[in-house]
């Protein structure tokens, strides 16, 4: 598929010390990881996290205009009300399934839907939440006033309380539909009318967003099925000249190993004591981005300098590891186009993921939480200059030019040195549990891209379009619901 470059005799590599250290580094990060990790395996918190977005969507489609609810199947709302009171399930979403089977009462039969409340308000004081004590009280006495029949007091005051226990529980658009029960209980329908006018429009907003998501998808599908194809009728048609092999000669690839693992050893380093500022802080917090942004910049800053310092001492220019920009252009489309052909593959890869694995949750990145809670315009930028430049270029340079090359050289085989690349490069991400193979699809296609033009630069293309992408996804979420 890429050109065949010809059999070059070079001199036998010297040592593989400094791959050895960079695999004992990335094999500490990835345990250091993975103990980060065991105490949300304990909790399921990515598994219920998983569940209530995809009901809370499910609900919106089936709540709004363009799908009256009346049309809805009582199995599709079935289907939803078990993703959100399965075993171990947490407070907010016992609070959700309760909202539901109460504002469907007239469709799901009265006596069986408050039945099912019943059962669900009995579970609410004992469901895991990670509110405070205080919180999770003020929850399940609103729950059990509205949704249990309690007789309300007609004070203000306590209105308000339930009011302010609604907005704790983190309900997002739903808590739409809870206010609109809590004016009906208090005797205001006009009230009640207009929250429910609001929730109406909420999910159509959503529905509509989703609808472009879909088609801009579909698009995507379809050139990306087209650029293969284009490719395939390039490749077998031009005459290509036969490149050298690899970029990076024999005996220097031990020498460029030194600044990965210059890279890991910061990233292992400056991560910990960042780790330690971090966990103080709230997902959405501005100063959590100048954290992450600082951490970035510092390992890779270092890392870099310490590898331009080895290269000069062995006479290597960035050229020799594929860091060419000429032609700019051309760079700039390979780049887009090799974007625009991960597509399908990448939706393939999540497909089968989703089919074979549905209940292994593949949580998004940590930033992209950051991204889609509201931020300042400033923090915005710093999340676009943190995923779209210092990562597409740091992690290009590192886990393509450097990492790429030296097993490619080392080895002789452009296949060790791609998937070998694309490994360490998805397990690195913090994607767990099945995140990973979807960014591991990725690297192959970066490698590949690498190994096709023998340049970083179309990578760094194609990873910042994927990345400013993902980050534009994320800022449409949260402005259209």
């Amino acid at each position: 598929m890429w050109n065949r470059p010809p059999e070059v005799a070079e001199p036998a590599p010297k040592g593989g010390f400094a791959l050895g250290v960079a695999l004992l580094l990335f094999g500490v990060i990835v345990l250091s990881n993975l103990f980060v990790l065991r105490p949300r395996l304990t909790d399921r918190a990515d598994v219920w996290a998983t569940r209530v977005v995809q009901a809370d969507y499910a609900v919106r489609i089936l709540y709004g205009g363009i799908l009256p609810m009346e049309a809805a199947r009582s199995g599709e709302w079935e289907r939803t009300l078990k993703l959100l009171t399965g075993r171990d399930a947490p407070l907010d979403a016992l609070a959700r399934a309760v909202i539901l089977l109460h504002d469907r009462e007239s469709a799901l039969g009265q006596e069986a839907a408050r039945e099912r409340i019943r059962q669900l308000l009995r579970r609410m004081p004992d469901a895991p939440t990670r509110l405070s004590p205080d919180q999770k009280k003020a929850i399940v006495r609103w729950c059990e006033t509205v949704y249990g029949q309690r007789r309300p007091s007609a004070s203000p005051e306590e209105k308000a309380q339930l009011q302010r226990a609604i907005e704790q529980a983190d309900l997002g658009w739903m808590c739409l539909l809870a206010m609109k029960h809590l004016e009906f209980l208090y005797g205001d329908p006009e009230a009640a009318r207009q929250w429910d006018v609001r929730a109406r429009q909420e999910a159509n907003r959503l529905q509509r967003s989703l609808l472009m998501v879909f088609a801009g998808v579909v698009l995507l599908l379809l050139a990306g099925i087209a650029v293969w194809l284009a490719y395939a009728v390039w490749k077998s048609t031009s005459r290509l000249p036969r490149l050298s092999s690899p970029v990076l000669a024999r005996h220097h690839a031990d020498a460029v190993l030194w600044g990965l693992v210059a890279y890991f050893a910061a990233m292992l380093l400056v991560g910990w004591i960042a780790g330690v500022f971090m966990r103080a802080l709230s997902p959405s917090t501005p100063l959590l981005v100048v954290l992450v942004l600082a951490n970035q910049v510092l390992t890779g800053g270092f890392a870099l300098w310490l590898l331009s310092r080895l290269m000069r001492r062995r006479g290597l220019r960035w050229q020799d590891i594929g860091l060419t920009w000429e032609p700019p252009l051309a760079h700039l489309g390979w780049g887009l186009g090799a974007y625009v052909a991960m597509i399908p593959v990448l939706l393939v890869t999540v497909a089968l993921l989703q089919a074979l694995l549905p209940a292994i949750p593949s949580p998004a990145h940590p930033i992209a939480r950051v991204a889609s809670a509201e931020n300042p315009l400033w923090v915005t930028i710093l999340l676009f200059l943190m995923v779209a430049v210092f990562a597409s270029v740091f992690e290009e340079i590192f886990f393509r030019a450097v990492l790429l090359n030296a097993l490619w050289a080392q080895t002789g085989s452009k296949w060790v040195g791609i998937l070998g690349s694309a490994l360490v490069f998805s397990v690195l991400h913090p994607q767990l549990y099945l995140g990973w193979i979807a960014i591991f699809v990725i690297g192959v296609m970066l490698g590949g891209l690498f190994v096709e033009r023998r340049s970083v630069v179309p990578c760094i293309w194609m990873h910042a379009l994927h990345n400013a992408l993902l980050l534009v996804a994320a800022q449409s979420l949260k402005i259209f619901g």
